[in-house]
């Protein structure tokens, strides 16, 4: 039974269980301060360059910098504005430094528009429109190199034992597994576990880890480490929950119990009352087979979204233009090199340049997805349809190459126009492959809600080729479940880094 208030004597021992929340001021006005800086730092340096460098005429002469100081600081509270009010300086603990520069470039991108707005309403002041080109330019620059600095600083400081959130874990749900994951690999979240307490009748087994262990995901939809995660001490049971909190000082009690035990969420809210001390549910999500759930609020009923419709019509409409304009875009620039790779190709082995296979795509329709040869014609002939592997003896010379930097890629941009692809989506398969990973995955289907893309948020994670359909599947719900024009971006960025470096392609 657990221990309700007035049932003990103790009384919480002086300064425990909150911690000063001085690490996560320190943070906030470092990020603040660093962008400022920085900011003024980009507006003085285009000041130089433009009328001071010699490179550019000024035939008008110099203009007075007091007058650019001025504007310089209107465009700091525009951009700070932007910067509040977009998130940038909250829930801080589990952005990557990706998750910050696709902020950065979405602030940068709205503050131009409003400070060109500004300039052009107020025109009883001129200033120089190239001048503000400039800036806009080198404000990504200095922001980016300003958010790598302040994060190096802040690793250090998220490190004081000062700033740690004392962390008392109830319950042994796969969610748990996954919490443990996420404080090691985000250590600006400032939680410490300093143990946890067993559920009666919870059965924590080993296959319940082994569900944790499966691939799934993070709070963010990240890949997250394999096992062996060391679990903190085991402190007792639920029943003693209060006694443990104030002996321990904790600030935070993280409740990961199955649906079953959902009446301990209850228990423990009882037991903890008129403790200063935080209290959290992680939803069992593996038991929904669902990567997030979102609450919202309508006439004060919360409403909890299990499952939405992978994209609204005005989402496919975006996503389309988008792609259209990359892929076409693409295509534009990057001809010459695809003439040269068809050239090598041609001249490497006999047999065409291009290679057709037919995939299976959005509500499970075939379209013929198009690659540049990186295989002998026969490949196929004796084994049938199988996965590539490492030093597959199928690839060619050149073959290889185009696979390592997936360059054989590339005529997949013409999919894209074509409408049969997008540029972001889950990576299309051929339908013998579908259908085998339908029987071992209940969800895999829905994974065809959407368009196939050139890449994908599995693929940016390291899951290429012939790696766990389970794991693949879980990235690619969540990407359906978590669809915006932002992560399309900031998955193009990603899948730049990984092809520059070769990751898992062969």
């Amino acid at each position: 039974m657990i221990t309700l208030p007035g049932e003990s004597g103790n009384a919480p021992p002086a300064g425990s269980g909150r911690r000063s929340g001085r690490g996560s001021v320190v943070e906030i006005a470092l990020l603040i301060l660093v962008d400022m800086v920085m900011l003024e730092a980009a507006f003085l340096s285009t000041y130089w360059f433009r009328f001071h460098s010699g490179i550019w005429l000024v035939p008008l002469g110099i203009p007075p910098l007091g007058a650019y100081l001025v504007a310089g600081l209107v465009v700091l509270v525009v951009f700070f504005g932007i910067f509040y009010f977009s998130g940038m300086y909250t829930e801080r603990g589990g952005r990557t430094l990706e998750d910050d520069l696709v902020g950065l470039f979405k602030g940068v991108v709205l503050g131009s528009l409003l400070v060109l707005a500004l300039a052009f309403f107020l025109r009883t002041l001129t200033f120089s429109r190239s001048f503000f080109g400039l800036f806009f330019l080198s404000t990504f620059v200095f922001l980016t190199l300003g958010r790598i600095i302040a994060r190096l600083v802040l690793r250090k400081v998220v490190h004081w034992e000062g700033n740690a959130v004392r962390t008392l874990l109830v319950g042994a749900s796969p969610m748990r597994h996954r919490l443990l994951w996420l404080t090691r690999e985000f250590p600006a979240l400032a939680m410490r576990p300093v143990g946890w307490l067993e559920v009666p009748g919870e059965e924590a087994t080993a296959a319940s880890e082994a569900a944790a262990d499966s691939g799934l995901l993070d709070a963010s939809g990240r890949r997250k480490g394999g096992g062996g995660l060391p679990l903190p001490p085991r402190l007792g049971s639920v029943e003693s929950v209060r006694r443990v909190v104030q002996d321990q000082g904790i600030d935070l009690v993280v409740l990961t119990v199955s649906f079953a035990d959902l009446q301990v969420v209850t228990e423990v809210s009882r037991a903890l009352a008129n403790l200063n001390v935080d209290i959290q549910f992680i939803p069992d999500l593996p038991a929904l087979h669902t990567s997030r759930m979102r609450l919202r609020e309508i006439g004060g009923i919360p409403f909890i979204s299990v499952r939405e419709a992978a994209m609204s019509p005005v989402d496919r409409v975006v996503k389309r233009t988008f792609d259209l304009a990359a892929a076409g875009a693409g295509l534009l620039l990057l001809s010459p090199v695809m003439a040269l790779i068809a050239a090598l190709i041609k001249l490497g082995s006999p047999g065409p340049v291009f290679y057709g296979q037919k995939r299976m795509g959005r509500d499970g329709q075939e379209f013929r997805m198009i690659k540049f040869r990186s295989m002998r014609t026969d490949a196929e002939a004796a084994s049938g349809p199988v996965w590539t592997t490492a030093e597959d003896p199928r690839v060619t010379g050149i073959g290889r190459f185009l696979r390592r930097y997936s360059l054989d890629e590339l005529p997949q941009l013409w999919n894209v126009v074509k409408g049969d692809m997008s540029l972001v989506g889950p990576r299309p398969e051929r339908r013998v492959f579908v259908e085998q990973f339908m029987q071992q995955m209940p969800r895999y289907f829905e994974r065809h809600r959407v368009k196939s893309g050139m890449t994908g948020w599995a693929q940016v994670h390291g899951l290429r080729g012939n790696t766990s359909i389970q794991e693949r599947t879980y990235y690619d719900l969540h990407y359906l479940e978590n669809w915006s024009l932002g992560l399309d971006v900031k998955i193009l960025l990603m899948t730049l880094h990984h092809v520059l470096r070769g990751e898992n392609a062969y």
